[in-house]
């Protein structure tokens, strides 16, 4: 008999002796310890030189042991009453049923936190900001608004739902097969507009251009740099050639940086500076400025660089901080998240407003901070918002801030470009927006603070700024 065989009889006569002295076991059919050295030996030899190739010797396969991998022989010696988990340790597991473990998969995720949702967290972590921002609906305050912001209101609204589209294109919109059917009112059209034919006609080129752009936005699901450029920069520009002259420049600042210094903070601990805090910073795509190509604007801020004043802007650029600034727009595609908007809007018209108390206290003019008050929209797709801002003192746990109040759906009720109706309704209320921020009376945005202050500071009698 050759050498293999009798080594093969001898395991399989331990192996059947080995089941018959644990027939009655309720252990696991487990192999018994191979207790033969030379055995163990001559099955490791096999093995090893069965997985070499012909002409490599057996004698230099050995390696040296990996730290990760447990021994063969270590495995060899597990007994029958034994797991091969408890070689080396020197206190086994008692399992029973009250010992349970968790799958896999949570015990994973368990130290994983899930990111949170700026959307639902920077409102309340707005409110607590230093200096706070409080955006909140007009309905169910605990105390009216200030009266300045019920002004500012009635102001806006005038004339955006009644007599807000030229007499001579009642006819035009009914008989324009490009916009197709269109739903209008009796009370829609303005008996009193005298404009010429050609005036109507370019008129209602560009309010049709608008519709056919913002309805390819919705239908194509285009993105907000296809809104901003296609259908709100055409309707803003429309709106300051029909009412705002050369007195007004509609400014993109998507990509521009607020000043830190008007943004509100929040604490942001670090080991080497416990009191660190950081600003909570969101940019907004436009902004309206007082024309620099407007010749008293420009004598203006001419005046202001050369008091070493002409910082008069909230952002870090260059052109921006130097020009007055007014109001804000935040856009965002048909698609996008209207509480969002309404977040990076607050952020922005904060930081404006601040800017502007900081204005007025270097001018050492006495100001009722609600005088201040600035309208300030949300574009989502086809629907526009409106808010009223303005600085409040004890606006949160007696700590001064900027409060923010809308959107204003009682007295702006859908507006949208989605109509021709809706778009004329849009350019007669951004035609009020215009005239608010320019209003030179005594009590006017302009005249009663924004002028007075910028001239004190330009240092020049306000008789030549008029």
């Amino acid at each position: 008999m050759d050498p293999e065989s009798h080594t093969s009889t001898i395991q399989h006569n331990r192996i059947k002796l080995w089941l018959a002295s644990r027939h009655g076991d309720i252990l696991p059919l487990t192999p018994p310890p191979d207790d033969d050295p030379r055995l163990r030996q001559a099955s490791l030899k096999r093995k090893r030189a069965m997985s070499l190739p012909a002409n490599v010797p057996a004698s230099s396969s050995q390696r040296s042991d990996s730290p990760k991998r447990r021994r063969t022989d270590d495995m060899d010696d597990v007994q029958p009453e034994q797991s091969v988990s408890q070689l080396g340790s020197e206190a086994a597991l008692a399992l029973n049923r009250t010992i349970t473990f968790s799958p896999p998969a949570s015990r994973v995720s368990s130290g994983s936190k899930r990111p949170s949702s700026p959307t639902r967290e920077t409102p309340i972590i707005l409110r607590s900001a230093l200096p706070p921002v409080w955006t909140e609906s007009l309905n169910g305050l605990k105390e009216a608004p200030p009266e300045p912001v019920d002004r500012l209101g009635d102001w806006l609204a005038e004339g955006v739902d009644f007599g807000f589209i030229p007499q001579g294109l009642q006819h035009v919109i009914k008989n324009d097969p490009e916009v197709g059917h269109q739903t209008t009112k009796p009370g829609d059209f303005d008996r009193s507009d005298m404009r010429s034919a050609e005036e109507m006609s370019a008129v209602w080129e560009e309010a049709k251009k608008i519709f056919l752009n913002a309805r390819d936005c919705k239908d194509g699901s285009r993105d907000e740099n296809a809104w901003c450029d296609d259908v709100v920069r055409p309707l803003v520009h429309l709106a300051i050639e029909l009412y705002g002259g050369d007195k007004w420049w509609f400014q993109n600042v998507q990509s521009q940086s607020v000043n830190p210094l008007y943004l509100s903070t929040i604490p942001a601990p670090i080991l080497t500076d416990p009191t660190r805090r950081k600003p909570i910073d969101h940019k907004t795509d436009y902004v309206l400025s007082y024309s620099h190509r407007d010749s008293t604007i420009s004598a203006l801020y001419k005046r202001l660089d050369a008091a070493s004043n002409s910082e008069i802007g909230p952002t870090l650029d260059a052109f921006t901080k130097r020009t007055a600034l007014f109001s804000g727009i935040e856009v965002k595609p048909a698609s996008g998240d209207h509480t969002e908007a309404e977040l990076q809007m607050s952020i922005w018209i904060a930081a404006s407003l601040r800017k502007k108390l900081e204005l007025t206290q270097m001018a050492q003019i006495p100001l009722d901070p609600t005088t201040m008050v600035e309208p300030t929209l949300t574009i989502v797709g086809h629907e526009h918002s409106v808010y009223y801002a303005y600085p409040r003192e004890d606006l949160v746990s007696r700590r001064s801030g900027v409060h923010v109040l809308g959107p204003d759906r009682d007295r702006f009720e859908r507006l949208s470009t989605d109509s021709i109706r809706g778009i004329f309704r849009l350019i007669r209320l951004y035609g009020n927006l215009l005239r608010y921020g320019m209003n030179e009376g005594e009590d006017g945005y302009w005249g009663g603070f924004f002028r007075p202050v910028l001239n004190k500071l330009a240092g020049s009698p306000e008789e030549q700024d008029r």
